[in-house]
């Protein structure tokens, strides 16, 4: 059988088919599947672009619950980025409960804030002060870590300091100057406090309502949230960062080994 050669039915009006315009139709088919290419590369880009993005947002180590600390870097990041915490003002307050850091300062509550404070010195690579433009005593183990300590284990000693002068317990007797009723130490640790609670402030709200046992008597409702830390992984990455003395990691510019560092107990009374 003879192969069939198919072509065009052209009507009277289409008049005879020019090489001119046999380019012209392949040059818009041409045109159109470029334009189609470059568009589907531009949205594969983006979608790339935005995927990383995303996973990095994610993986920063400052959530958007905690944006304010990202003003100021640490290493410790990566702690807070794990498992924030929604808690109400009367746990946050201890309405209605006691806590094992509470009462009087025995030897077992005592215990309890040594322990809270456990990881008062930690190490980190150098590297990770760059961005603060620090420096700190370097460790003699050639690991590239330094001695480091973050604020607010200072601000819990300052606090169990206060406890203490408080109790009266392991504190001067007042007598003759007043720097004995009102310690310098304590003085200082009370403004220390009085500054971080303006500085890092809960701004969550309470909503008042009418007692409605005691006619014209407001009261706060403690119910309300507070966004926290999870404290517990704070300690969990400062206990795997921290050092003591027994290590004796830290050399003294004199070659010798520097006897510390050591978690300070409470000072009142000076």
């Amino acid at each position: 059988m003879a192969k069939q050669d198919y072509r065009r039915i052209h009507s009277e009006e289409d008049g005879e088919e020019t090489p001119s315009q046999d380019f012209g139709s392949r040059y818009w088919v041409y045109a159109s599947f470029a334009r189609h290419s470059i568009i589907n590369v531009v949205v594969f880009a983006f979608g790339i672009l935005l995927g990383v993005f995303l996973t990095k947002s994610r993986s920063s180590g400052v959530g958007d619950h905690y944006s304010q600390y990202s003003l100021v870097p640490s290493p410790a990041f990566e702690a807070i980025s794990t498992d924030p915490l929604r808690l109400s003002h009367h746990d946050l307050e201890g309405h209605g409960h006691a806590s094992p850091y509470q009462g009087f300062p025995t030897p077992e509550t005592t215990a309890k804030w040594m322990e809270l404070m456990d990881g008062y010195s930690i190490r980190v690579p150098s590297t990770s002060l760059d961005t603060l433009n620090l420096k700190s005593i370097p460790l003699n183990d050639d690991s590239g870590d330094v001695w480091v300590s973050m604020n607010v284990y200072h601000h819990l000693h300052c606090l169990d300091s206060i406890r203490h002068q408080v109790a009266g317990v392991q504190c001067a007797k007042p007598q003759g100057s007043l720097d004995q009723y009102f310690p310098p130490h304590i003085d200082h640790c009370i403004e220390t406090l009085r500054r971080r609670l303006i500085c890092q402030p809960d701004l969550g709200v309470r909503a008042i309502a009418w007692n409605p046992e005691k006619a014209g008597v407001a009261f706060a409702n403690n119910t309300v949230d507070s966004a926290c830390v999870n404290w517990d992984a704070i300690q969990d990455w400062t206990k795997r960062h921290s050092f003591t003395e027994e290590d004796k990691l830290v050399t003294r510019p004199d070659g010798q080994i520097y006897i510390g560092p050591r978690t300070p107990p409470a000072r009142c009374g000076q």
